[in-house]
C-alpha cells in the first residue's frame, strides 16, 4: 500500500438562522460540572474568574504588514477586531505587540508570572495559551469570551533509549508532545485563539457580522475548529463539511475566494492570529528547561507557519530578557512535498512552489506553503537548517521510535528522521540539547503503523518491522512460541 492523497476538505461553522445565539448580548451559559470545585461559592469557573479579573496592564496587539512593503503607508496597521487577512499592497499581516509596554516589567517578572500559572485550573489560566498575559491581551480581563479546553502544557518526552539505541547516545534529546490534546493536533493551540476572538468579535458591534468561520483542511484544522466552535457560546452553528477532489493547495485557493465573498471568518493560518497561540509551545519548552534555552529546535514544515512563530516567541522572550539567547531551528519537510528544503539548497535564490506528492506525513503534504517568507526569515536569523526525509526514512523513524515508548505520529517521523541525518553529518552534537516538536499524536496514523509492521506498504523495505506472531489459540502452541523467544532466558 503506498502513501494515497488524503482527500481535503473545506470546513464550515454556520449559524442557525433561528437560534438565539445570535444576540450579540448572549452570555456563556456556566458549565455545571465545575460548580463548587474551586472555591465554596457555588459559582463556575468564570464566573469566579469574572469576579477576580487580572490587572489591566495597558498591553496592546494589532496586525502589521510583513514583510514591510516599499512605497506604502510605514505605519499601516489594523486592530485584531477589523476582519482584515492582507495588506494594502496585498501581502500578509503578521500580529504585533507593544513591546515597549511589555517592556515595562523585568524578565523576572513575567517568568514569575506563567510559573505562578501552570497547571492551574483558575479560569483560563489552566491553558498554556491563556496563561500567557500577552497573547491576546484586549480579551483580558473579561474572561467570558475565552474559548478553552486548557489546551497545552504538553509533555515533554526525554527520549533516552532512542538516543542510546540510535543516536549515538545523546544524552539530552526531548521530543515535545503537542499531539497529546483534545483533537490530538498542536492546532488546538492556535485554535483556542482564533475561536475566542470569533466569539468576541459576535458580542461587539460589527459594520459586516460574522455568519460563520471556514477552513481548508486535510484533517487536523478542521478537527480542532469543530471542537472549539462546538465549546463556544455558539453551540448551536452547524458543522459542514465539503469533501473536495483536490489536494489542500487547492482548498486554500478555494477559502480564499469563499472568506472574500461572504461573511466567514477565515480560520486557516493565512490568518496569523492563529500563530499567536501555536508559538506559545516556545514558552513551554523554556519552562520546561527551568528557562534554559536548547541548543536545536526541529519543527515539522508544511505550511511554515510554526518555524515562524517559534522563531518569534523566542527572540520576542530573549528581547524581554527572560533568556539571553535564541536556539538554532531546524526545519524538516517530507521530501515529497519540500518547496522549502529545495529553496534552501539554491541558496535562497529563487522559490519554486510544486504540486506536493501524496506523502504519509499527510499534514504537511503542502506545495505551496502561505508562510515561507516568514520561515525564511526564522532560518537565517538563528542560523537554521533545512532537512528532508523520503518515505522510507520517515516511516523508519517511527518505527525506531515507537519502541521506546514515543508512539509518534508521522510528521514527528520526518523530524526524527533529519535529526538522525544531522547527527550523522555531525552537525548536532551528542551533547547539544535537542528538541523535536511533535505535531500529532501517533493515534491518528494507526493503519499506517500497521501496514508498516505487516510489510503492506508498497516500494517501502519496512526494514525496522515488528510483526505479530500468529498462533493457535491453544496453551501449547503459545508455551512453544514464548519458550522459544525466551530460549537462554529461563
Amino acid at each position: 500500500m503506498a502513501a494515497t492523497a488524503h482527500a481535503a476538505s473545506l470546513s464550515f461553522l454556520l449559524s442557525h438562522p433561528h437560534s438565539a445565539t445570535s444576540s450579540p448580548h448572549l452570555q456563556l451559559r456556566p458549565r455545571h460540572d465545575f460548580h463548587c470545585i474551586l472555591c465554596a461559592t457555588d459559582a463556575n469557573i468564570r464566573e469566579e474568574a469574572a469576579r477576580h479579573p487580572a490587572p489591566k496592564q495597558d498591553l496592546s496587539t494589532w496586525y502589521e504588514p510583513f514583510p514591510p512593503a516599499l512605497n506604502v503607508d510605514p505605519n499601516e496597521r489594523y486592530s485584531l477586531d477589523k476582519i482584515v487577512y492582507r495588506s494594502s499592497s496585498g501581502g500578509l499581516l503578521d500580529v504585533r505587540h507593544d513591546m515597549d509596554a511589555l517592556a515595562r516589567f523585568p524578565g523576572s517578572y513575567w517568568r514569575d508570572l506563567f510559573e505562578s500559572r501552570v497547571g492551574r485550573t483558575t479560569w483560563p489560566y489552566g491553558s498554556g495559551v491563556w496563561s500567557k498575559e500577552f497573547v491576546l491581551p484586549e480579551i483580558d480581563p473579561d474572561p467570558r469570551p475565552h474559548v478553552s479546553l486548557f489546551e497545552g502544557n504538553s509533555n515533554l518526552f526525554w527520549a533516552e533509549h532512542l538516543s542510546h539505541d540510535h543516536l549515538g547516545g545523546m544524552n539530552d534529546l526531548w521530543v515535545k508532545h503537542c499531539g497529546i490534546s483534545h483533537t490530538c493536533s498542536f492546532k488546538d493551540l492556535g485554535m483556542t485563539m482564533l475561536v475566542s476572538q470569533v466569539n468576541r468579535l459576535h458580542r461587539a458591534p460589527l459594520s459586516h457580522p460574522i455568519a460563520g468561520v471556514g477552513c481548508a483542511s486535510t484533517r487536523d484544522t478542521s478537527a480542532a475548529l469543530s471542537a472549539y466552535s462546538a465549546h463556544s457560546a455558539y453551540r448551536q452553528r452547524r458543522h459542514r463539511g465539503l469533501s473536495l477532489d483536490t489536494d489542500f493547495d487547492g482548498c486554500m485557493r478555494l477559502i480564499r475566494e469563499v472568506t472574500a465573498e461572504l461573511p466567514i471568518y477565515l480560520a486557516n493560518s493565512l490568518n496569523s492570529l492563529r500563530l499567536e497561540g501555536q508559538k506559545t509551545v516556545a514558552i513551554e519548552i523554556l519552562q520546561q528547561f527551568d528557562w534554559e534555552v536548547p541548543d536545536w529546535v526541529i519543527v515539522p514544515g508544511g505550511n511554515l507557519g510554526n518555524i515562524y512563530a517559534f522563531y518569534k516567541e523566542f527572540k520576542m522572550r530573549r528581547v524581554l530578557g527572560l533568556v539571553d539567547r535564541v536556539p538554532r531551528l531546524v526545519c524538516a519537510q517530507a521530501a515529497n512535498a519540500n518547496p522549502l528544503y529545495r529553496y534552501y539548497k539554491s541558496w535562497w535564490t529563487e522559490f519554486q512552489p510544486q504540486v506536493a506528492e501524496p506523502t504519509f506525513a499527510s499534514a504537511i503534504q503542502i506545495g505551496d506553503p502561505v508562510y515561507v517568507d516568514r520561515a525564511v526569515v526564522a532560518l537565517k536569523a538563528t542560523n537554521g537548517i533545512v532537512e528532508e526525509a523520503t518515505e522510507e526514512e520517515l516511516m523508519n523513524a517511527m518505527s525506531l521510535s515507537d519502541p521506546t515508548g514515543m508512539f509518534a505520529c508521522l510528521h514527528t517521523g520526518v523530524a526524527l528522521a533529519a535529526l538522525f541525518k544531522l547527527r550523522d553529518q555531525r552537525i548536532i552534537g551528542a551533547n547539544e540539547r535537542t528538541v523535536v516538536v511533535s505535531t500529532a499524536h501517533g493515534l491518528k496514523f494507526s493503519q499506517s503503523k500497521i501496514d508498516y509492521h505487516d510489510r503492506k506498504i508498497e516500494n517501502l523495505a519496512c526494514k525496522y518491522a515488528n510483526p505479530p506472531v500468529s498462533v493457535k489459540a491453544d496453551f501449547g502452541a503459545v508455551m512453544d512460541v514464548l519458550k522459544k523467544r525466551l530460549r537462554g532466558k529461563l
